[in-house]
């Protein structure tokens, strides 16, 4: 039968964008299919507040699909250290990239600068985009088809769900999934700081929940402040001065003095658990099959691994071997799994470690930090498996 398409990524954001341009490059003939118009902007408006820690691993896989290197390398900052803080000050667990044999633990990089990346590389790569909204979806045996608002029709083999955390994919292929509301948002806003970050990575785990401060190019730092909704409502509600002297405060004034340079946002956070990541002629990737509390930057990351060993799933599929097939398909999954779950128990497990405010909790979780930094094999495992 012949099919419009091999596959159909349903959804165009950073993992969406990035599975269509490796599945392309793979050889299969893709569709993007995105509601938005992908407009490229204006990057020297001044700086997105809404970044990624890209580990070195990912950022090898980008640049070996053409992506990395439409960076502006002068709007990313490598991380050379991190320094966390529990809520005791000599709690202290400290990571270097020496410690490590590695030049670097990541590379913070603006949403917008990587999205558009991504974006300009899909017509060389040969991923045909599609604008529009999808409104139902009939799962066959030999294809999938996706009908468009409009009533066109898309046929393909195989339909790769990167839609969000609410995914409409994965509600119409009757995935349920597992939510956990956090009552919390991740503030973002960026600064100018008065001392040099020396491309240092900061955390603080506190009452006020989780204050993580990211390095960028020059004095600047970019801010992830995971806390309750009524402290986001207070912050988001300070003047830029007022802001910039809450941030400082805590963050114990390490950088000196501070200045607001882009307008503080919120996103709230959750925890999310598809029940399956396939199902015949579907693949769940990214925030449609998980999403995990923020405080170890590891969101994307672990989405840009669901593409990237997706890619590698179907090249190893059998010659002539339905890229649809169910069985080739839990391959992805059973591969996945480990990974994703790992990363959600770790995340979720340090959230509520933190979150408890007993006596006994606090003094377990602080001397937990202080042995971890003088485990010295233990600290190297932990580098080598956040840079994969």
């Amino acid at each position: 039968m012949s099919h419009d398409f091999d596959v159909i990524v349903v959804g165009g954001g950073l993992v969406g964008s990035a599975c269509a341009n490796a599945l392309a490059q793979s050889g299969h003939r893709v569709a993007l299919l995105e509601a938005r118009k992908l407009n490229v902007e204006d990057l020297t408006s001044g700086w997105d507040s809404r970044i990624y820690a890209i580990s070195p691993g990912n950022a090898k896989w980008l640049e070996a699909l053409g992506i990395w290197n439409l960076l502006d390398t002068n709007r990313i900052c490598p991380i050379t250290s991190m320094h966390i803080w529990g809520d005791e000050d000599a709690a202290e667990l400290q990571f270097n990239a020496y410690e490590a044999n590695t030049a670097n633990l990541g590379f913070i990089v603006e949403n917008r600068q990587l999205q558009q990346s991504f974006w300009s590389r899909l017509p060389e790569a040969g991923v045909e985009v599609i604008t529009g909204t999808a409104t139902s979806v009939d799962w066959q045996s030999d294809q999938a088809k996706v009908q468009l608002a409009g009533g066109r029709w898309l046929s393909a083999k195989l339909i790769v769900a990167a839609d969000g955390g609410s995914s409409w994919t994965r509600e119409q292929a009757g995935i349920t999934a597992q939510a956990h509301q956090y009552e919390q948002m991740g503030v973002v806003a960026n600064f100018e700081t008065e001392l040099p970050h020396r491309h240092i990575a900061r955390q603080w785990f506190g009452v006020d929940g989780v204050l993580a401060w990211l390095p960028l190019p020059g004095n600047r730092i970019s801010i992830v402040w995971s806390t309750s909704n009524n402290h986001a409502e207070h912050l988001q509600g300070l003047e830029a001065e007022d802001l910039a002297a809450e941030v400082a405060e805590a963050g114990k004034h390490i950088l000196g003095n501070m200045r607001l340079t882009t307008p503080a946002a919120a996103f709230p956070l959750a925890l999310l658990t598809a029940q399956q990541l396939v199902k015949p002629r579907l693949v769940l990737i990214g925030d449609a099959a998980h999403l995990l509390h923020p405080l170890a930057g590891q969101g994307v990351n672990l989405g840009f691994r669901d593409a990237m060993t997706l890619v590698r799933t179907l090249a190893a599929g059998k010659p002539m071997q339905d890229i649809g097939d169910i069985m080739l398909l839990r391959r992805y999954e059973r591969a996945r799994k480990t990974d994703m779950m790992a990363m959600q128990y770790m995340t979720h497990g340090l959230h509520g470690l933190f979150a408890n405010q007993r006596p006994v909790m606090n003094k377990l979780r602080n001397w937990g930090l202080t042995l971890t930094n003088r485990q010295v094999v233990l600290k190297k495992y932990l580098i080598k498996q956040a840079i994969a």
